[in-house]
């Protein structure tokens, strides 16, 4: 038998080692397990600014899934994506479940508002692929079913942060529900009204992670007085729906000074866009993290955590008092 030596010996040893590496690299990142670590890292990613940037899957990673499914919520789970966005609404019989839609018509085969019908009619239809579109026309139906929010809590448990957008009036069935489940810590609620009206219709808020959503048009006179509004219930960040690329960096120090998140939404037709962010991230991706934005909401969740960990860009850290 041949023996290798001097560079023949290199080769054979190394090359395999190479390989190795470059496959590993070429993987996705490792799947989030559940356990005391992760849900530490969850709650304080959630507490504040750690100096990461916040990756929010808009609707979970809907793309090879379908939207608002325990599926697009275990796809981000294993891209080890920070958190999912959820819209909840209540069926006329009392049932929380997850559909943006007013009705079920653009995901399922059905027909009708959610408010109009019974979980027993709503739990045997199916969801369309993806976001219920394909080239304009109804996308294929999967073998996937409408979610209610206790198995979207039960699956993101302690692996994934969920930020509730509420179609319906927030209630303590709902906080009850998140209680039970024990993750009251996971879970960021966002609302778009005056802290006055929010404190009536929600007055158990203070006692829940909160995010107020701001809008460029509504507070561009005096946005220092805006965001100054919510400081009796110190909200641990601000979604702030940016119109024009010159006001996003006007938000950063004010928001910086409450020790919060800047959240802005990168979703196609926004200022800030994932259309134009697939071809080039760093003029949309990146320009927001250098403005000082560390929390960014998108439909394309994987390439946004793959810009990151190409790049190493990094946010802002500051300890809450």
């Amino acid at each position: 038998m041949a023996r290798l030596c001097g560079p023949h010996l290199l080769v054979a040893y190394a090359l395999p080692l190479l390989v190795a590496m470059l496959i590993s690299s070429l993987l996705p990142a490792p799947a989030a397990v559940a356990g005391p670590a992760r849900e530490a890292e969850l709650e304080q990613r959630l507490a504040g600014p750690d100096g990461a940037i916040m990756i929010v899957a808009h609707r979970a990673c809907w793309k090879r899934t379908s939207e608002n499914s325990i599926d697009a919520i275990r796809a981000c789970i294993d891209a080890g994506i920070d958190m999912v966005e959820l819209d909840v609404r209540t069926t006329r019989d009392g049932m929380l479940v997850l559909m943006h839609d007013t009705s079920v018509d653009r995901m399922t085969e059905g027909n009708g508002n959610v408010s109009d019908l019974d979980w027993a009619q709503l739990r045997k239809l199916h969801l369309r692929e993806g976001n219920g579109l394909k080239d304009g026309k109804p996308a294929p139906l999967t073998k996937r079913h409408i979610p209610t929010f206790r198995q979207a809590l039960r699956a993101a448990k302690n692996r994934i942060l969920i930020n509730v957008d509420a179609k319906t009036p927030l209630s303590p069935a709902m906080l009850a529900m998140i209680d039970a489940a024990g993750g009251r810590g996971q879970i960021l609620f966002k609302a778009e009204a005056p802290l006055e009206q929010l404190r009536e219709y929600a007055p158990w808020m203070q006692q829940v992670r909160f995010m107020p959503i701001l809008r460029e048009p509504n507070i561009k006179t005096d946005p220092t007085v805006a965001i100054a509004s919510y400081d009796p219930v110190h909200p641990i960040g601000y979604e702030i729906d940016v119109k024009d690329r010159a006001f996003a960096p006007v938000m950063t120090p004010i928001i910086r000074a409450r020790c919060a998140r800047y959240w802005v939404n990168s979703l196609a037709g926004r200022a800030f866009s994932d259309i134009d962010a697939v071809t080039d991230p760093d003029t949309v991706w990146g320009r927001l993290i250098d403005l000082g934005v560390d929390a960014i909401q998108t439909d394309e969740p994987v390439m946004l955590s793959d810009y990151l960990r190409r790049t190493g860009k990094a946010g802002f850290t500051c300890t809450a008092p």
